[in-house]
């Protein structure tokens, strides 16, 4: 089955986008992802990653120990977000536990990085993106990565 946007109807008290907004970045939520995590079992290491043109990345790569992955998930933020996001950790939380490897990677100047490059972050930027995705790959799925 779809679920067209006519068929989603949130509870009353959450139709008002500014409240989803608010709800979703509240303390509440930054905790349950941050226990979400804890509670898959993970471990998390930091990572740079190349970016081509000598820009660095960074990134976290989780996995859970003594497990063969289904594959690995690359996750990308939204605009003001970082690898930190509770939506991020709640949504790497839930791949870890269908039993998938995760890399959140951290766009240029988000999160902790602004000493990484020199040149700052704007949305035409998506080469690094998709040049640190190719390192990524190679890096965490050496399949991918043979000729």
């Amino acid at each position: 089955m779809t679920l067209h946007e006519s068929q989603y109807l949130p509870p009353r008290w959450l139709r008002n986008p500014h409240v989803q907004s608010v709800l979703g970045t509240s303390p509440m939520r930054r905790r349950r992802g941050a226990q979400a995590m804890q509670a898959s079992g993970a471990v998390t290491t930091p990572h740079e990653v190349d970016g081509g043109d000598g820009v660095r990345l960074h990134g976290l790569h989780s996995v859970v120990p003594d497990r063969a992955p289904r594959g690995l998930a690359l996750l990308l933020h939204g605009w003001e977000g970082s690898v930190e996001s509770s939506y991020m950790r709640l949504t790497a939380a839930a791949l870890l536990r269908r039993g998938f490897d995760v890399f959140r990677l951290n766009f240029r100047d988000h999160g902790d990085t602004h000493h990484l490059n020199e040149a700052l972050f704007h949305s035409n930027r998506i080469d690094e993106v998709m040049h640190a995705s190719r390192d990524i790959a190679r890096r965490f799925l050496p399949e991918v990565g043979q000729p």
